[in-house]
């Protein structure tokens, strides 16, 4: 069963752990002798990364003009988790914190329940149809984006978000990576293959509205001076964090058109290349932000593992190596893996997990001497019902009606780096062995229908 104004604890069982306790592995003992950012002096500044927070839709429908009284898409359960989780970061009093993509679900243009929450809509390209779905994505973002804007707001968080798949109407077909979107209008691969689908069409305006709510004021007018020009100028975003770091956030999703290319290109690679050397030149460590990995392998959890598909050959990276990018912060993997494809090259981590799932964060701390010191958090989910009543659009991508998440953060992994020079890493930001690796929450965590 399911409450309007909180979930009915029916069918809730226990969640497994995901992985041993802190002070069971010697690697991620608290221990910070020799280690250069280990001293007593303050950083210049704190952060936090958490990538793909939530990758689901959460929001109160209540307030909503077409509201049924139906299910809703928040509940005490949720509200709840989220003040233990988002509670643990704001502990650690970041300067900001970065979500690199897949804030939502996103699959607005769909409604096979047919309530119509946020109007009709349907998969085809005439212009009604698309007219009908881009009412319904401003009507829906203005939900959940609000939501989540407003949670990082009401508790002094500075949120630096990017855009995800999720942001564009959710990669929901199989095939090359840069197949997914079809300018056609139908679904080219896997088992909805000849469907109508109209997301390519819609792209746009669903980057319009996440810029709406996150890179532009009320009045239109961009709230970042450092952007980009053209297509990326509303979703691409540099941002100084005190005097010695620079933030830059990138749109991974190239519209053109044959399709959605993933990587930076054009004048915002151009841009990139700007903003990093002017960083550099002034000192400043540079962190750059996009919602897919390049540097593969990676670990991997419940992904449709999106990539940049020419890797370290890709423009988008190469530029970063070339200017001194310090890292790369991405997400989509739902697990976290520390990369760094040749010595002094630019180091990406990827991280972020599904919140029904588990929970992971990475503190980061930039030194005077431009050290810069990661440490990685995991929270896991205690208890969560088989039951799925909270609703979004795809009735296929409802969320849980309970989860019920462990307070306590467990510190799983560290690396320590000074002008791409790796000086330690321990635990999961160790070094990676597919062939033998015990940290991965592929496997250990309690499958999807607890």
């Amino acid at each position: 069963m399911y409450s309007r104004r909180g979930a009915v604890l029916a069918g809730v069982a226990p969640f497994a752990v995901a992985a041993c306790r802190a002070g069971d592995d010697p690697a991620v003992v608290e221990d910070r002798s020799g280690d250069p950012a280990g001293r007593r002096e303050a950083p210049s500044v704190t952060f936090v990364s958490t990538p793909d927070l939530f990758n689901g839709d959460v929001g109160d429908l209540s307030s909503t003009p077409r509201w049924d009284d139906g299910a809703n898409s928040l509940n005490d359960s949720w509200r709840r988790a989220v003040d233990t989780c988002l509670g643990a970061v704001a502990r650690h009093r970041p300067r900001a914190v970065l979500v690199a993509g897949d804030l939502v679900e996103g699959r607005w243009n769909l409604d096979p329940t047919g309530r119509e929450l946020f109007g009709p809509v349907g998969q085809t390209v005439d212009l009604a149809t698309l007219a009908q779905c881009r009412s319904a994505i401003t009507a829906a973002g203005d939900v959940y984006y609000g939501h989540y804007a407003e949670m990082f707001r009401s508790r002094g968080l500075q949120l630096l978000p990017a855009l995800g798949d999720h942001e564009i109407l959710d990669d929901r077909t199989l095939g090359d990576v840069n197949e997914r979107w079809s300018p056609g209008g139908v679904v080219l691969r896997g088992k909805e293959e000849g469907r109508p689908d109209n997301r390519f069409h819609l792209v746009p305006h669903a980057k319009r509205t996440w810029a709406d709510h996150f890179t532009l004021d009320a009045a239109g007018r961009p709230r970042y001076t450092d952007r980009p020009p053209g297509a990326a100028a509303g979703t691409a975003y540099a941002v100084d964090l005190g005097p010695m770091l620079r933030v830059v956030t990138v749109d991974v999703f190239h519209l053109h058109r044959e399709g959605v290319r993933l990587g930076v290109f054009g004048p915002q690679l151009t841009w990139l290349r700007r903003t990093v050397r002017q960083a550099k030149r002034q000192g400043r460590v540079v962190v750059v932000q996009g919602h897919v990995p390049i540097i593969r392998p990676t670990r991997f959890h419940a992904t449709g593992r999106l990539k940049v598909p020419e890797g370290v050959r890709s423009s988008f990276y190469r530029v970063m190596d070339a200017e001194g990018v310090d890292l790369y912060l991405c997400g989509e993997v739902h697990d976290a893996t520390a990369q760094q494809p040749h010595r002094r090259g630019t180091v990406q981590v990827s991280h972020g997990a599904v919140f029904r799932y588990a929970f992971n964060y990475l503190v980061g701390q930039v030194y005077p001497d431009r050290t810069v010191a990661l440490d990685l958090y995991e929270m896991t989910v205690l208890r969560a019902s088989r039951e799925r009543g909270l609703w979004c659009t795809d009735p296929e991508k409802a969320q849980r009606s309970v989860v019920e998440y462990d307070p306590v953060p467990r510190r799983r992994g560290r690396l320590v780096l000074r002008d791409r020079r790796v000086l330690q890493r321990t635990g999961k930001l160790g070094r990676y062995d597919q062939g033998d690796d015990p940290w991965a929450y592929r496997g250990r965590l309690a499958p999807e229908w607890v």
